[in-house]
């Protein structure tokens, strides 16, 4: 996350966090990647598509702790993705012994129906067309910014330790719940755009 220090040094790049609601060990993951892991991408074939597909999620069953848009910050203020301007796909993978329900999926708290690919019984995906994405983001208020910053990094900014380069509500947001059974994950997408 780009921060200026008043006091100290520049801090260590802190993660988005998770909002995790759960009863039982967690056993929900999800990922958020752009089509093809390139932000502008224009690619319509759907071979090409469906390849990149299987590598990724063959990669994600493999090792589940991937590098993905929800757990890296972007170019963008405030860890932000700059530019954005693609299909996202939204991977869900669940480590119940019988999956037999496909998580729900919930943009802006509204339920998302559209473009689902089951890979296998554990790993589904999500396609999130750019032009429907693009009509969905939404102002960041106070209760998202709780939500999509670690508390470290919050207090830091109360305390006078640094500035955030921008201000906090700087963009824009796609709210993303994802539910299972008792689990409920809360993921933030957060775009910027500029020059």
């Amino acid at each position: 996350m780009s921060c200026q220090r008043n006091k100290k040094e520049n801090p260590t790049i802190i993660k988005r966090i998770e909002n995790v609601e759960k009863n039982v060990e967690q056993k929900l993951a999800s990922y958020c990647f752009f089509k093809l892991d390139d932000k502008y991408s224009i690619e319509e074939d759907n071979l090409i598509i469906n390849t990149w597909l299987k590598e990724k999620s063959q990669v994600l069953l493999k090792n589940d702790s991937i590098p993905n848009i929800f757990s890296q910050n972007g170019g963008g203020p405030n860890g932000a993705q700059w530019n954005p301007s693609t299909d996202l796909y939204i991977a869900i993978l669940t480590h119940y012994k019988e999956s037999t329900e496909i998580p729900k999926l919930y943009i802006n708290e509204k339920l998302y129906k559209k473009q689902v690919y089951p890979f296998s019984s554990h790993l589904i995906w999500y396609e999130v067309k750019q032009s429907f994405w693009e009509q969905e983001v939404k102002e960041i208020d106070s209760s998202d910014i709780q939500k999509m910053y670690p508390s470290e990094f919050l207090n830091g900014i109360s305390a006078g330790e640094f500035n955030p380069v921008a201000d906090l509500k700087y963009g824009k947001i796609l709210k993303f719940e994802i539910s299972y059974k008792k689990e409920k994950l809360t993921k933030f997408f957060h775009a910027t755009y500029g020059e």
